[in-house]
């Protein structure tokens, strides 16, 4: 891997390694939306929704257009949602599940 993908590809997993972001990435693979309608869904405040999306936009992973006064926003195309479908796919093998623990994280 190049070094350049390298650091492009950390900072990718650290805007997914939260959560919320997981949720929101999620949410906006399916449909279009804005951030009052994220932070409703999501259950957190519009603050925090802005918060999230804007580490998703720094990382790449959302694109968003603007509606008259409304920003909505959007995954960047399909390949997010088949990197979250191979972190579901992973952790389903692997039995990862949870939280994980000293035991869990251990090599058989």
């Amino acid at each position: 891997m190049e070094e350049v993908v390298r650091f492009r590809a950390s900072e990718l997993f650290s805007a997914l390694s939260h959560p919320v972001r997981l949720k929101i990435v999620e949410l906006l693979c399916e449909h279009e939306l804005s951030v009052g309608e994220i932070a409703t869904q999501t259950g957190i405040g519009q603050s925090g929704a802005s918060q999230h999306l804007a580490i998703l936009a720094r990382a790449g992973v959302l694109v968003s257009e603007a509606h008259g006064t409304t920003r909505r926003y959007k995954a960047r195309g399909p390949r997010i949602r088949a990197i979250l479908t191979l972190i579901e796919e992973f952790c389903h093998t692997h039995f990862l599940y949870g939280i994980p623990t000293a035991e869990s994280q251990e090599i058989a």
